[in-house]
This record gives structure tokens, sequence and C-alpha cells, in this order.
């Protein structure tokens, strides 16, 4: 009609996580489908035995052309800023979370995000059963 995908796409949310602490790095880049994903992180926070140090946590990844691009996603100290919400921050894949300063540990969390056609289920029982009938 006018060049718009006509079937139906609905989002199907994850829980997403990842701790980074000094020499670990969280990666973001799920199985090379024909799906669509994304993250979108909400939370950024230390641990109760993270050290009273700045935790910064750079993100990397790539812009519209392809390029790798290096980014701080947020800095946290556990005295006077423990946590950080991000708002929806959306990263395409691959993503690469890694702590630049501070030993950690500081966790990461929000919803991965894939887009499926209405009525596309990751149950594979239920394929099961529509294939006996």
């Amino acid at each position: 009609m006018n060049g718009v995908n006509d079937e139906q796409m609905a989002p199907q949310t994850f829980l997403y996580g990842c701790v980074l602490e000094s020499g670990k790095e969280g990666h973001f880049n799920p199985e090379d489908d024909e799906l669509e994903h994304q993250l979108d992180l909400r939370m950024a926070c230390v641990d109760p035995s993270t050290k009273d140090e700045l935790h910064t946590v750079e993100v990397e990844g790539r812009d519209s052309e392809g390029q790798v691009v290096k980014a701080t996603l947020v800095t946290l100290k556990p005295s006077t800023l423990p946590s950080v919400c991000l708002g929806g921050f959306t990263i395409t894949p691959p993503a690469v979370f890694r702590l630049k300063a501070g030993s950690g540990p500081v966790h990461l969390s929000g919803q991965h995000l894939i887009m499926m056609e209405t009525g596309q289920s990751f149950d594979e029982s239920d394929d099961e059963e529509e294939e006996e009938e």
C-alpha cells in the first residue's frame, strides 16, 4: 500500500541484567536472527559492598553508519549517588558495557525488547501442539 509493512508487530519484553566489575564486561548481542532486538536500560546502581569511589560505566555500540562509538553511560559514587534511573536509554545490539573507573560491582538492568509478529511466540510447546493437530 504505502510502503509500510502491513504485518502487525508487537514487542516481547524480557528482563536484562548484568553486573560489572573491574576487568569484567557486560555484553548485549542476541543471536543473529531475523528479529529486531533492542535493549532498553532502566537502572544503574551500586552494590552494598561497593567501595566508596567513583564508578564510571562506559557503553560501546555502533552509530547509524556502523562505526564503533564509546560513551560514558553513568558515573556513580555509593555515598552520594548510589543509583541512577536511565529513563529508558535504548540501544541496538551489539553493545558492550565496562567499568572505566572504579572496581564495582555496578548493576545494570532493563528490558530486552524483541519485535515479533502478532501471535508469534518463543514457546516451543505451542509450536509442537500446533504441528500435532
